[in-house]
């Protein structure tokens, strides 16, 4: 298997951001809402076999001048190496968690976004 056959099999089973098995509050319906507009990074992370909405965790930090502010993380992802990309409102970085135990995946996913309010 690849890392996004990997990936996808990984996270299979992962509840939606913004659903009602997830979490439902105004953060993360919005961040739900507004990731999936930003088709560059969408059909970015569908190629690592991540869905920017199944993330480990979602966490709007700040709202200032119009804007919220997401990091938003993939604690434990399949990756061939680290790298980082910016697409448009969002920059996603792969690295190398030196703090995974034996028996986590090595790598994790990083995105860090800001959407108009």
């Amino acid at each position: 298997m690849n890392t996004k056959q990997l990936n996808e099999q990984f996270y299979a089973k992962r509840e939606l951001v913004g659903t009602v098995d997830h979490c439902l509050c105004e953060d993360c319906i919005f961040y739900a809402e507004q990731i999936m507009k930003n088709n560059t990074l969408v059909e970015f992370l569908h190629t690592k076999g991540l869905d920017p909405r199944k993330a480990n965790e979602v966490w709007c930090y700040m709202e200032k001048n119009g804007y919220k502010h997401y990091t938003i993380d993939f604690f434990e992802v399949y990756a061939d190496k680290e790298e980082t990309h910016t697409f448009g409102n969002a920059k996603i970085t792969f690295y190398v968690n030196i703090y995974a135990e034996k028996e986590q995946l090595p790598y994790v996913c990083t995105i860090d976004a800001v959407f108009k309010m």
